[in-house]
C-alpha cells in the first residue's frame, strides 16, 4: 500500500485572488518540504471565467494545488497545522475518489486570551457589548 501514489486537488481560499496566492505559494512551499511529495499549481479552469474578464485567476478569491503523494495521510496532517497557525486560512482538498476535506484555521488571538484567562461564559461578548 505504501507504494500507491495518490492524488489530490488542493483549493486554497483567500480574502482576494492576491491574499489566495500568496497563502497556496506558502502552503505549497511547506508541502516541498515532506519527502515524496510534489505539488504545483494547477492551470486556471476556463469555464469559471466570467464575460468581460482578462481570465478567471483575476476574480477567483482561491488557487487550486495538485498534490502527489505516496503518503496522503502526511500530507494532510502537514496541512491541517498549516491552517490551523490563522483563523483566516481555510483549505478544501478534494481526494481522487470525490470526496472531501475541509479545514478552517484555529482561534482568534482574542479568543485564546478568553480561553487562558479562565473568564468562564463569554460567548456573545465583544466590542459594546456590556454585562
Amino acid at each position: 500500500m505504501s507504494d500507491e501514489i495518490e492524488s489530490a486537488r488542493i483549493q486554497v481560499f483567500g480574502a482576494d485572488p492576491r491574499h489566495a496566492e500568496f497563502e497556496a505559494r506558502e502552503l505549497r512551499e511547506v508541502l516541498q518540504r515532506l519527502d515524496d511529495v510534489q505539488v504545483r499549481f494547477a492551470p486556471p479552469e476556463a469555464s469559471r471565467a466570467t464575460e468581460g474578464a482578462k481570465g478567471p485567476e483575476l476574480l477567483s478569491p482561491e488557487v487550486v494545488l495538485i498534490l502527489t503523494t505516496g503518503t496522503l495521510g502526511l500530507a494532510r496532517t502537514a496541512i491541517k497545522a498549516w491552517v490551523e497557525v490563522r483563523k483566516s486560512r481555510r483549505v478544501r482538498i478534494v481526494h481522487s475518489d470525490g470526496t472531501v476535506t475541509e479545514f478552517q484555521g484555529g482561534v482568534s488571538g482574542r479568543e485564546v486570551k478568553a480561553l487562558r484567562g479562565g473568564e468562564g461564559d463569554t460567548a456573545g461578548t465583544g466590542p459594546g457589548d456590556e454585562r
